[in-house]
């Protein structure tokens, strides 16, 4: 009764630090675009955040992750995520915590089959950003032709950019949170809790990847609305194809779409260079230490 006991606290002390970890690098999913275009003030944005958060977590059920299906790797596929997670908050790099995840769980798990899903998943991360980049690039350039004054133009998206960022931000606590918690534990409360570091995390490192996001490219009100909805266009487009893809990705490359159509000097592209760099290295760190546990066992 003890043993369990222990098992339990462990799994949600690891848990909760995730989730932390989780809220200082994903906080810029929901909020990075308004951040970058002065929305409004960055202490608006994460009340913002956090109240779509809360909200977000009373609807949170268990939405049988692939973190769930492999219950007996579970806290130790967590505890990669949030040493590679943390990693990549301290590079300043958004990263998606199911990427993480799922390289974890196939170094955990290593076989050929895997391999050939691992591929599948990663044809999907590749691509999601390239058709965010489109869709971006093509809906900003319409945009932009559209004949409406600026003052109304400005005035109409910011509504827009704000609940776009609430939508992501409920999305963290109805889903994401979960996927966390949902191998332990289906308590309210716990979920509840779990928000809060998420918010916390948010609160005392999120302005870190927010910043990283903001230097991509100069965003005004209405690109970064265009880039958050090209964002969420792209993975709606993969998750209808049954294809896992990552928000992160996909709404970097909405930033970057809007940014081409200004032109090429537009991007910083040594900030954009680093931020592949990582997507690249951390899901790497993640499997390479799966396998080598994995081979130990």
């Amino acid at each position: 009764m003890i043993t369990i006991e222990i098992s339990i606290n462990l799994e949600l002390i690891i848990s909760f630090y995730l989730l932390f970890i989780l809220g200082a690098n994903n906080v810029a999913n929901a909020i990075g675009t308004a951040y970058a275009s002065r929305a409004t003030t960055y202490r608006n944005l994460l009340i913002l955040f956090s109240i779509s958060v809360i909200i977000g977590s009373l609807f949170a059920k268990n939405v049988g992750s692939t973190v769930n299906s492999l219950s007996s790797d579970a806290l130790t596929a967590l505890i990669i995520s949030a040493l590679v997670m943390t990693l990549s908050t301290y590079k300043k790099v958004p990263i998606s915590l199911h990427t993480v995840i799922i390289c974890s769980l196939i170094g955990l798990n290593f076989n050929s089959s895997n391999l050939y899903v691992f591929g599948e998943i990663l044809l999907s991360w590749i691509l999601s950003p390239i058709i965010a980049v489109v869709i971006a690039y093509i809906l900003y350039s319409a945009y932009e032709k559209i004949d409406i004054s600026i003052l109304k133009k400005i005035t109409m998206i910011r509504y827009f950019l704000l609940i776009s960022a609430a939508v992501v931000a409920f999305n963290l606590g109805s889903n994401d949170l979960p996927t966390v918690l949902g191998t332990f534990t289906t308590s309210q409360i716990i979920y509840i809790i779990g928000a809060i570091f998420l918010c916390l995390g948010a609160y005392l490192y999120g302005n870190r990847v927010s910043e990283t996001l903001s230097m991509i490219t100069n965003l005004s009100v209405s690109s970064a609305f265009i880039a958050q909805l090209s964002g969420g266009l792209a993975v709606t487009i993969f998750t209808a194809l049954g294809m896992p893809v990552s928000t992160t990705q996909a709404i970097v490359g909405g930033i970057l779409g809007v940014g081409l159509t200004k032109g090429i000097k537009t991007v910083r592209w040594k900030v954009l260079k680093n931020i592949i760099f990582w997507w690249v290295v951390a899901p790497i760190i993640a499997l390479i230490i799966g396998f080598i546990i994995n081979r130990m066992i």
